[in-house]
């Protein structure tokens, strides 16, 4: 009796450890990746665990710097097409005289990003999966973890993202169809419509793709944390 509750005691210092390790350096990890220029430099092992827990935290921790990697790399991507200035009026402005191929171009490219970084997601989730049903851990973890990978994987800070992104790439595309099927001019800062219609129609998109910006915004680190307590 007295080994076992040894044990017992034993386990649940571990756990605890384990779920703390976890707690505090994915909040190192995420708040390294805020930076997308920077690489991730998170150590996965601690002194503080052993044995299995050990394992799983390393396990754990690499798939959220590579993921959060990823992410970034994604990030770059669209930096380097020029996305952020999209709604630029000085570029649009120009682009007009030369029958917006510019624009055309980079939202291409952009859909094409966004549709490859989504396979490739697809495929690391797929791949991370795989690997937890063969760490070389008690069958009880194996699944515990397998699990709590499944329930968060489509509920991390990069997924919620990354389904706005694409909502907000949607109404972007639906912008861009309102100025080019529209006569229009820049005074000043603003869009001037020839047609009460496609300035209605297009300060309507314009409002609908601040709100997803609003909500990018508003992701929070309390989901970061849930799903390091749940892992």
């Amino acid at each position: 009796m007295f080994y076992q509750y040894r044990a017992q005691q034993k386990e649940l210092g571990q756990l605890h450890a384990y779920q703390t390790v976890l707690l505090e350096k994915t909040e190192q990890i995420f708040d390294q990746a805020k930076d997308p220029s920077i690489q991730i430099s998170v150590d996965t092992r601690d002194p503080r665990l052993q044995g299995d827990y050990q394992v799983m935290a390393n396990f754990v921790l690499t798939q959220m710097i590579q993921s959060a990697e990823a992410r970034n790399a994604y990030i770059r991507e669209l930096k380097a097409l020029g996305w952020d200035q999209f709604l630029a009026i000085d570029r649009l402005s120009r682009d007009k005289k030369q029958g917006y191929k510019e624009t055309e171009a980079m939202l291409k490219s952009v859909h094409a990003a966004a549709d490859t970084y989504a396979v490739k997601t697809q495929q690391f989730e797929k791949n991370s999966l795989e690997q937890a049903k063969n760490l070389p851990i008690k069958s009880r973890y194996r699944h515990q973890l397998t699990q709590s990978l499944k329930d968060s994987q489509h509920s991390d800070d990069a997924h919620v993202l990354f389904e706005l992104e694409k909502q907000s790439l949607a109404k972007a595309d639906a912008i861009f169809a309102v100025l080019k099927n529209n006569k229009w001019e820049k005074r000043g800062h603003t869009f001037m419509f020839y047609d009460d219609a496609p300035l209605e129609q297009f300060n309507a998109l314009y409002k609908e793709i601040l709100a997803l910006n609003q909500q990018m915004k508003q992701v929070s680190l309390q989901n970061r944390e849930e799903i390091a307590e749940k892992l």
